[in-house]
């Protein structure tokens, strides 16, 4: 009884796994037809699905953790989303703080599936600058953890101005010297610092 009563586990804990892989496998596709133009509409009729349910694939995350508790951490998307909406009120600083919150809530996640949630692409922030640092630092944070960088964290593009984070003189300059290399070359400059106490 044991052994069945195991197998039983086993085969629950497997088909949980492969529906979220299945999940994440559909959000991603959605999310990359819409990116390359394609209307919702369309991306339905191509995947034999309703168009709320694209809409729901290309904006929603998963609403449960690995233990099938409700999530309460940010993924790549809700983060986008928060900041997203920030810079819609005007407010710079909260589209910045929630944006960070997003990547430390990515550091402190343990369980490969939740960790796998943020390989789900967001939709753009309309703000390139804000974009790139989510892309960049989403890519950093998973390189650090050992895990493996989705594409939508590597398609990033260089900022046609510089952005300096910091706000005083002081903090500028020392942010033009020592901004991580891989900010820099996007035209991002800010210190370690500076991005844990934004």
């Amino acid at each position: 009884m044991v052994i069945l009563e195991h197998e039983l586990l086993t085969a629950a804990r497997t088909a949980g796994l492969m529906r979220a892989e299945a999940s994440r496998l559909l959000r991603n596709t959605a999310a990359r037809a819409a990116r390359g133009g394609m209307s919702q509409r369309r991306i339905a009729q191509a995947m034999g699905r309703s168009q709320p349910e694209i809409h729901r694939l290309v904006t929603a995350s998963e609403l449960r953790d690995a233990h099938g508790e409700k999530r309460r951490w940010m993924t790549a998307r809700s983060s986008a989303e928060a900041t997203r909406e920030a810079l819609v009120a005007g407010d710079e600083s909260r589209a910045m703080r929630m944006l960070i919150q997003g990547i430390e809530h990515l550091r402190g996640l343990g369980e490969p599936e939740d960790i796998a949630e943020w390989s789900v692409e967001p939709r753009q922030i309309p703000d390139a600058r804000f974009d790139a640092l989510l892309r960049v630092l989403a890519a950093r944070a998973l390189r650090v953890m050992g895990e493996a960088v989705p594409e939508w964290a590597t398609d990033v593009r260089a900022l046609s101005e510089p952005w300096v984070i910091p706000q005083t003189t002081s903090q500028r300059a020392r942010a033009l010297e020592e901004t991580p290399s891989e900010l820099a070359e996007l035209g991002i400059y800010a210190t370690e610092a500076d991005l844990s106490t934004l």
